[in-house]
């Protein structure tokens, strides 16, 4: 018999493997952070033997859900951007949080954010944080995702332009200044199993001419992926058009940006042309339904895009524009908006919603080999259904009950590399209540510090209560 870290027995098994097979009472054991087995009790359980068991009779176990659109540190200004459009919000709300942010509170807010997706399955983000008027805000933020125990992908936005399109002047630098900024980070963050840095564009009205093809040269030199919001709304088009000539993805194809390592962010305002651009490089899309629901950007042509095939992934994008971090929520708002968008409940399903949160994810990382299906070899990144609340029994399909009817409350163990970052819904290793205690406070400060409250009308002031 082989000894293991840990072993998890009895549970439903989704594996999402290529013949997304699903073992009725299966075992995984987990050695080293990796999944050294999985399949059938009967057939195992004679193998193995371990320093822990988990016995999960009556729960589900899925692959770790990838959320590969995030701006953590806008935990602070949830419910603070309601009822605004996207350009309003970043003039009032996000700029200057990012603007007026400290390392401490960076550290916070990230963190707070990294708990919540723990809850929602979450065990891998993609995180773009604002332009850091300190270095410190970026070791701040990597740390948070770090301590989380999340896998990450840490990006920071370079924005070397767009004061007319409402970005604050505390926000732009030249773009020297950011490639400077990119070249400390590769080098004090070089990429392991855990954590990467990646390249991120703001928008295309967030950036020059020249700052474009500095970046892509920068990409290329260091072999470093480029994260960028695409026609998240009208904005993109028409600001290309006046600066240009051109449309945005026209431009960008042109600028040689389109490849097969840019993760494309939204992609709403997509006409038929920018999807055959996009499908002949092999652009990835990031899918973030409940932010363009929130700032009323529009329903993103993602069915157009797949049938096109392009890779899928889903994100929860910012707190600011989500008013949550849940990838649970995310699951079931991905599927209706593309239902309502067609007036036709046929055209996706749930199978196909849980392939882009893991599969299409994991492709889109570019680490396909190593997460998104629960298969021998792969790392150890999962997590635990109970159906055990009104809301989800009775279950006929799980596939379907996670993706429609599931909630965090039902979401009971995450595991991230074998590590088991929350158990029996309780986080491990991190004071929770303290976190979420210290977050309230931070945020009311932060918010009065950056002007937010004064400017944003609500019924309520929890400074003055």
């Amino acid at each position: 018999m082989s000894s293991v870290d840990l072993l998890l027995t009895h549970a439903l098994v989704v594996t999402q493997d290529k013949k997304r097979s699903i073992i009725p009472d299966g075992l995984i054991a987990i050695n080293d952070g990796r999944l050294l087995a999985v399949g059938p009790y009967n057939e195992l359980k004679s193998h193995y033997t371990s320093k822990e068991t988990i016995n999960l009779t009556g729960q589900i176990v899925f692959p770790g859900l990838i959320n590969t659109h995030d701006h953590l540190f806008q935990v602070a200004t949830k419910g603070l951007g309601e009822d605004k459009p996207v350009q309003d919000w970043v003039t009032v709300v996000t700029a200057p949080t990012a603007a007026k942010i400290t390392p401490e509170e960076m550290y916070l807010f990230c963190l707070n954010g990294c708990l919540e997706l723990i809850h929602s399955g979450v065990t891998t983000v993609v995180d773009m944080s604002y332009m850091a008027h300190s270095f410190e805000l970026h070791e701040q933020n990597i740390r948070a995702i770090r301590q989380s125990g999340l896998r990450g992908r840490y990006t920071s936005i370079i924005s070397d332009f767009g004061l007319d399109y409402g970005i604050p002047p505390e926000l732009i630098k030249p773009i020297d200044w950011f490639l400077q900024e990119y070249d400390r980070l590769l080098q004090q963050y070089p990429p392991d199993d855990r954590m990467a840095v990646w390249i991120a564009i703001g928008a295309p009205w967030t950036i020059t001419d020249i700052g474009l093809k500095k970046t892509i040269e920068f990409s290329k030199k260091t072999g470093t992926r480029i994260v960028m919001h695409i026609n998240e709304n009208w904005l993109d088009n028409k600001s290309s058009l006046d600066r240009f000539g051109k449309k945005a993805v026209p431009y960008l194809a042109e600028s040689g940006l389109l490849s097969p390592e840019l993760l494309a962010i939204h992609c709403v305002n997509m006409d038929d042309s920018d999807i055959e651009l996009f499908a002949r490089n092999d652009v990835k899309i990031s899918y973030n339904p409940i932010s363009n629901m929130y700032l009323g950007s529009g329903i993103a042509p993602i069915l157009k895009m797949e049938k096109a095939g392009l890779t899928i992934s889903l994100g929860v994008d910012g707190a600011g524009s989500n008013n949550s971090q849940d990838m649970i929520e995310t699951l079931k708002a991905a599927a209706l908006l593309q239902k309502v968008a067609a007036q036709d409940a046929s055209v996706v399903n749930a199978q196909q919603i849980l392939d882009w949160a893991t599969l299409g994810g994991a492709h889109t990382l570019g680490l396909e080999d190593e997460i998104g299906s629960l298969e021998n070899g792969k790392r150890a990144d999962l997590f635990v259904v109970a159906p055990n609340t009104p809301k989800v029994v009775p279950i006929h399909d799980p596939v379907a009950s996670l993706v429609y009817s599931c909630s965090e409350e039902n979401i009971m163990m995450t595991i991230a590399d074998g590590v088991i970052l929350m158990r029996d819904g309780v986080i491990q290793g991190l004071d929770e209540k303290d976190i979420v205690q210290k977050c309230q406070r931070a945020g009311l400060e932060l918010a009065d510090r950056c002007g937010s409250n004064s400017l944003v009308k609500r019924s309520w002031n929890g400074n003055k209560s």
